[in-house]
Parts: C-alpha cells; sequence; structure tokens
C-alpha cells in the first residue's frame, strides 16, 4: 500500500467538497422552488374555487356548483318549512357568493327530493331516506330568484306533493 503525502490527501478531500458542494445546495434551491409552485397554485386554486352570482368580472357562475367546496360563507336561512312527510327544508343564501341552495334535514328518514327551483333552472337532490339524514342542493345564482322546495309522495292523498319555501 502507498502512502499518500497529507497535502495529497487534504487536495483529493477539498477536490471531493467542491464536487459535492453544488448538489447539496441544489437540493434546497429545488424544494423551494417547488413550494413557491405550490403556494402559487394553492392561491390560484382558492381564486378558482369562487363563485359569484351567474359569473362576470373573473368570477365562475355559481349555478350547479356545490356550497362548500365552492367556499361559500355568510351563509343565512332566508325562508324554511317543515313538509307534510316530516322533512324541513331551508332556502339558504351566501351572502359572498350572492346565491341560494336547499339545506333539508330529515328526521323521520322520509324519501322524496330535495329542489332549488329558479326562472329557468332547477337543482334536485334524492333524500337518502336515513333518519337524522342532512344534506344539501346544488345552488343558484341570485339572479334566478330560487325557492326551495320538497316534493315527496305523500301516502294519506296518495299522491305526490311539493312543498316549498
Amino acid at each position: 500500500m502507498k502512502k499518500l503525502s497529507g497535502r495529497r490527501t487534504l487536495g483529493n478531500l477539498l477536490a471531493a467538497i467542491t464536487l459535492a458542494f453544488p448538489v447539496v445546495l441544489a437540493v434546497p434551491a429545488t424544494a423551494s422552488a417547488e413550494t413557491a409552485i405550490s403556494t402559487t397554485e394553492a392561491a390560484v386554486a382558492s381564486v378558482d374555487e369562487t363563485c359569484r352570482n351567474n359569473g362576470g368580472g373573473g368570477y365562475v357562475s355559481c349555478n350547479g356548483k356545490d356550497p362548500v367546496a365552492m367556499n361559500c360563507t355568510g351563509n343565512s336561512t332566508k325562508a324554511s318549512v317543515k313538509a307534510k312527510n316530516g322533512v324541513f327544508i331551508e332556502l339558504r343564501y351566501s351572502t359572498s357568493c350572492q346565491a341560494y341552495w336547499t339545506r333539508y334535514t330529515n328526521t323521520p328518514g322520509s324519501t322524496g327530493e330535495a329542489r332549488i327551483k329558479g326562472t329557468n333552472m332547477v337543482q334536485k337532490k334524492t333524500l337518502a331516506a336515513y333518519p337524522g339524514e342532512e344534506g344539501w342542493t346544488r345552488m343558484l345564482s341570485a339572479a334566478q330568484k330560487p325557492k326551495a322546495c320538497l316534493f315527496f309522495w305523500y301516502a294519506p292523498f296518495s299522491e305526490y306533493l311539493e312543498s316549498c319555501a
């Protein structure tokens, strides 16, 4: 085995560090770039996930969108009714999205279909018919002048009924 001088060993060590140094620096730079891209994509996604009324001004239309998925906040109940089959329905409104949807509470576990009906559009959701079920329809813009309804079979009358709030 050949003995290397101290100078040569130190020189090899410095050369190895010099070659490895850019690789070490590249890892954090890549991670920082990925973080910056993720942050930018998240900011764009939050803008894309907001709707306003019929759209326009950089916003998408709320018609047919899910109120939870679209981050609609400032919710308030504008009208409510308990249908003859025991299902409670509410006309809900979001000030931030300027849109409405029907929310329902199916305490008895009845069958039926929650609806939000506008001037020329309807969004529907079939009730799963289990006791305590809660849910909502997709939205309609305020421009649709919507109302919340429940369409259901009413056995005592042997006919379908529709209750609206």
